[in-house]
């Protein structure tokens, strides 16, 4: 059974601190200001789930938005956008965000002309600018590029045009890529052959992670789940120990359940601490955020928008964070990483770490709480470790590059 002396002592923290609590939820897919992202898609993925959390974000923060879709869904894009939460009408009516189809802002008058689109959004970029929004979100749908006869590289040469860095005259202080501007571009891949997608990447920066970040719905809705054999909604819910050998390349199956949880638009947590290996790993990854376990501190303090340090010798106090999440997302599908179970181990000793462990799991009984605890075996005795592993009903173990299932519930 939990301490109970950790249980009040969490109770007593909550009280004071549940002002502090956000009255919304943090940003789930947390975009840094003026990303450049690119999402790739197939007719059968959840594109609008994202395309709507993109928007809703920056609406709610203040933000210009623009989305140009694929002709075909203009009778379906206000509806589809109403389904997942945002009164479009509102929105509209204020002049915050603008929807059109491509052919509608792209080819007014049946043509391409590059020089013109490119006036158009700076335009639109000085306008938002002059009308005090804080920054412009442009998400770009570009579907199978049938508005442009499928001549993918026509856009790519207006995507790519050196005037977005460096524009003239009254643009000179909107640039692209400052932090006023975020984008999404997205397109549907389907029937594409792989020869021409790697093409198509490379032209939309994809692989240079200074400019791009990329989501490809097809490959990362199940990134980690598959590794299981199982679909992503299988993975919800469920309560994990992931047995590592330290010496292993284990940050890459944390890299795929992130890539898994932006593809699904489900918030992701890691508590980890600022010189481990799966904090390098996943500082690429802007939607990650993290409770930062230090040895230095008595008392938790933000350092960065994504970033939290909890003090590493206090069991409370990291259930408090814990807490804090999930009272922060009372509705989402939360994802909570756990990487520092061997430290916790050497620093207050088995007992206090299998009473953490034991309030822990308890307070995840929620089935949209899907938790995964890592422990180094290396550093244990065969008895410490057997303890800690009957504490979970699912049971990975990662080995050179290999993870492997030792229990599943």
């Amino acid at each position: 059974m939990p301490d109970s002396s950790i249980i009040n002592s969490i109770q007593r923290r909550l009280k004071r601190s549940i002002s502090a609590f956000r009255a919304k939820p943090s940003p789930i897919l947390s975009l840094s200001k003026g990303a450049v992202a690119v999402m790739t898609y197939t007719p059968a993925a959840d594109k609008m789930k994202t395309f709507s959390a993109f928007i809703l974000e920056g609406l709610e923060n203040g933000d210009m938005v623009n989305y140009n879709y694929p002709d075909e869904e203009r009778k379906t894009v206000r509806a589809k956008l109403k389904e997942q939460g945002i009164n479009v009408e509102k929105y509209e009516k204020r002049g915050a965000l603008r929807l059109r189809s491509l052919t509608e802002y792209h080819l007014p008058d049946g043509t391409f002309d590059k020089e013109r689109s490119i006036k158009e959004v700076l335009d639109e970029r000085a306008e938002a600018k002059r009308n005090g929004y804080k920054h412009i979100r442009e998400l770009e749908d570009l579907g199978d590029f049938s508005f442009l006869n499928g001549q993918w590289k026509t856009y790519v040469e207006y995507w790519d045009d050196p005037k977005w860095e460096t524009p003239s005259g009254p643009y000179t202080e909107i640039l692209s890529y400052t932090p006023f501007v975020t984008e999404l571009t997205a397109f549907n891949v389907k029937g594409i052959s792989e020869a021409q997608l790697a093409e198509m990447l490379k032209a939309f920066w994809v692989g240079n992670p200074s400019y791009t970040v990329f989501i490809d719905l097809l490959r990362d809705t199940d990134a980690f789940s598959k590794l299981l054999d199982m679909p992503h909604q299988k993975l919800s819910g469920r309560k994990m120990l992931l047995e590592f050998d330290p010496a292993s390349d284990y940050e890459k199956v944390i890299d795929s359940l992130a890539m898994e949880a932006i593809a699904n638009v489900e918030p992701m947590f890691v508590f980890t601490s600022r010189s481990s290996i799966l904090h390098a790993c996943l500082a690429k990854r802007p939607w990650v955020r993290f409770f930062l376990l230090s040895t230095s501190i008595s008392t938790p303090e933000s350092t960065a928008e994504n970033e939290t340090n909890v003090p590493a010798k206090n069991p409370a106090l990291i259930l408090d964070s814990i807490n804090k999440v999930l009272e922060e997302y009372p509705h989402a599908n939360v994802l909570l990483v756990f990487d520092k179970l061997s430290d916790l181990l050497e620093l207050v000793g088995p007992e206090r770490t299998y009473r953490f462990l034991h309030y822990a799991l308890d307070i995840f009984t929620s089935a949209r709480v899907t938790a995964l605890f890592l422990l180094n075996t290396i550093a244990h005795e065969p008895q410490v470790i057997s303890q800690i592993r009957g504490l979970f009903p699912n049971l990975l173990i990662y080995r050179k590059s290999a993870l492997e299932i030792g229990k599943m519930s």
